[in-house]
């Protein structure tokens, strides 16, 4: 249908012409050039007179015999009539793609807007928007794309909103433009993980760097502080540290400076956050799966901090091929990466390297912010294609048209008037399409939802002793309780072989010691973590007096091949350590207790898989150091398992101590651990 003809001034890239007929802004036109080419154009502006209408078009191009998207290279002929534009030209002429990803249709055509699934992977998004625009219900859309297609997806999410991801969507405002859009509702809770501090599955590793410690603290470190970190990790050598470890020996340390400097680092593990058996990159990124870490519950300043170390550790893992190729959806992104003029958190440059150089690694970020302009615009400009909503801020307006190409000031208008649930997306073709966003399979969390959000029960599931005392029998044990709880204690079950035989060693996951029982009793060693950081020619002197009870240096040297003045050199240091004690003739190990035949103690009692109830403390001891106690006993480990062991908490008699539900005893050594982690 002809529409007008041009007239005023036109140029290569567009001209103007007295609309005949009903038009609107964004709409396509057609027009023929003396060659036979039809270009393709649309509405950039409107100006309505009292007895006429003058409409602006920008030229879109046509496609040349090798399929390239061309501009006439003179200006369209005055009097040339302006058509309404085909679908099947605007669809060949945008290049937009049959398949993909699918998040909805060409505003006022009958054209699905499928975004191409290489360039999104292999790129950076951003979906901007202003607040109730809809930017988290496009994200949803977004992520049930991904699923369709088996893409693996990290989602941080700051406010809970993507967990309904797992139930249908049953809004039935919404199911009334399924037909529409050809969409049924589903869920996707058998493809959706959800990770949290609260339901114990998000744990950091303890054993902090120097550097990530500067990130992670809650206040700015001095050069003195700094100085302090870097002595503690100095004195603690080789060994596995955990945060825990390094709180100990900054507080050691002969300086006033540290009080400050130990304050923040005991928030840090007041956090409950940090662990010696942390959350593994391959358990957040798997294929086919939509991993949310839910950060719901969690302070700012702690949000950023895991955003931080969870962003790194991902980094990494992808950069040495240990996991997939995945796509990081960063929900809030102007508070983990924002512009300097906003201050500097602890994620923000993990952020910008992500966008920087994670193309390279095939890990491509989104990023979904209310406030562009507080976006660091080196992240924000990396962003090849954008999904932009209805935004009315004017430095978020400049923050935008400084980032993407092809906004003009037409388009910057459009985007101020934008109806809920519209989107001008950019970077797909070679000119902005307006879309009108799909409607979800899956229910939407955000907060414009009217009716709540249905509760997602995760129910987290561990082996665990089974409680041989409940909390009955325990307030009759210990008459004037003044309140329990339950406690999860941590051990690792290390399954192995040594000399052929099957064995099993359960090792304290808070101190290092291993762990069974004996006479319905549970029990410990003494010593065996120090003996994990000894070398093997000071292990094996520890191994023989440990056999022997004590011998003489002529007894020590025989049996274990050494020069006399090494042995004499090797048990002084030894002593220095507290690890033996002697008169000068003879030598006794000191603070070693193992039982003999070791390998044949255990638990009496096997551990189930369960549903956790009450606290569950964290792991001090990182799953390395089990595998070297192993290695100590001519263990080789076939497999290692997290195992929880029942324990109640009780205020009683002034103070508060730690009875194992295994036993019906007060075990001092866990409770002085248990203190240190519940204070």
């Amino acid at each position: 249908m002809m529409i007008g003809k041009i007239s005023g001034k036109v140029t290569t890239s567009e001209f103007s012409f007295e609309a005949e007929a009903k038009i609107k802004k964004l709409d396509f036109v057609a027009v023929k050039t003396p060659e036979g080419h039809w270009v393709t154009a649309y509405i950039d502006n409107i100006t309505r007179y009292a007895y006429r209408t003058i409409v602006e078009a920008r030229v879109v191009g046509y496609r040349n015999q090798r399929g390239f998207l061309v501009t006439p290279n003179i200006p369209l002929a005055p009097e040339t009539p302006v058509f309404s534009a085909s679908e099947d030209l605007i669809r060949n002429t945008l290049g937009l793609p049959e398949e993909g990803l699918y998040i909805g249709a060409l505003e006022g055509y009958n054209i699905n807007v499928n975004l191409p699934v290489k360039q999104l992977v292999t790129k950076h998004v951003s979906i901007l928007a202003k607040t109730g625009a809809g930017k988290s219900y496009m994200a949803g859309v977004l992520l049930e794309e991904f699923a369709e297609k088996g893409i693996p997806v990290v989602v941080i999410d700051p406010h809970g909103e993507y967990s309904s991801l797992m139930i249908k969507n049953d809004e039935e405002k919404e199911l009334r433009f399924s037909e529409k859009f050809n969409i049924s509702p589903k869920s996707y809770a058998s493809q959706v993980q959800i990770f949290s501090p609260e339901n114990n599955r998000l744990k950091l590793n303890s054993k902090l760097s120097a550097e990530d410690l500067f990130r992670c603290l809650p206040t700015t470190v001095s050069s003195t502080q700094k100085g302090l970190i870097y002595s503690a990790i100095r004195n603690i050598g080789e060994k596995d540290y955990t945060l825990l470890d390094l709180i100990k020996e900054v507080s050691s340390l002969p300086s006033q400076s540290k009080w400050n400097l130990v304050s923040g680092m005991e928030f840090l593990q007041g956090t409950g956050i940090f662990s010696a058996n942390p959350t593994k990159p391959s358990d957040l990124v798997k294929n086919g799966k939509i991993t949310i870490i839910n950060l719901k519950l969690s302070k700012p300043e702690t949000q950023q901090m895991i955003v931080f170390k969870i962003v790194q550790e991902l980094f990494n893992a992808r950069k040495r091929g240990e996991i997939p190729g995945f796509f990081l959806m960063l929900e809030e992104a102007h508070t983990f990466c924002p512009e300097r003029g906003f201050g500097e958190v602890s994620s923000s440059n993990i952020i910008r390297t992500v966008a920087s150089e994670g193309r390279k690694f095939g890990l491509s970020l989104c990023i979904i912010s209310q406030r562009p302009a507080r976006v660091d615009k080196n992240v924000l400009s990396q962003c090849n294609t954008q999904v932009i909503m209805k935004v009315t801020n004017p430095n978020d307006l400049r923050a935008i048209t400084d980032s993407a190409e092809g906004i003009t000031a037409g388009l910057k208008d459009e985007i101020r008037d934008l109806p809920i649930g519209n989107a001008l997306v950019v970077g797909v073709s070679d000119q902005p399409i307006l879309t009108e966003i799909r409607v979800r399979r899956s229910k939407h969390g955000g907060e414009a939802i009217e009716t709540p959000e249905a509760p997602v029960s995760v129910e987290v599931r561990n082996l665990s002793f089974p409680l041989r005392y409940p909390k009955a029998a325990i307030l009759n044990e210990f008459k004037g309780t003044e309140s329990i709880v339950q406690v999860n204690y941590p051990v690792w079950l290390l399954n192995g072989t040594t000399n052929g035989n099957m064995v099993e060693l359960y090792v304290d996951g808070l101190m290092g010691e291993i762990f069974y029982e004996r006479d319905g009793d549970l029990r410990r060693t003494k010593g065996i973590r120090s003996l994990v950081t000894l070398s093997s020619v000071e292990r094996k002197i520890i191994s023989f007096l440990t056999k022997s009870g004590y011998s003489t240096m002529d007894k020590i040297t025989a049996a274990t091949r050494l020069l006399q003045n090494d042995a004499h050199r090797i048990i002084k240091n030894l002593m220095s350590k507290g690890l033996v004690t002697g008169d000068g003739y003879t030598f006794r190990p000191a603070k070693i207790s193992i039982p003999h035949n070791l390998l044949k103690t255990g638990m009496s009692i096997k551990p189930e898989e369960s549903v956790m109830q009450g606290k569950i403390v964290n792991f001090n001891i990182d799953r390395r150091i089990v595998e070297k106690i192993g290695e100590l006993f001519g263990i080789t480990a076939e497999s290692m398992k997290i195992v929880y062991c029942p324990y109640w908490l009780l205020v009683y008699g002034n103070r508060k101590v730690l009875v194992d539900g295994l036993g019906k005893k007060i075990d001092v050594e866990a409770t002085k651990e248990v203190m240190g982690v519940f204070r």
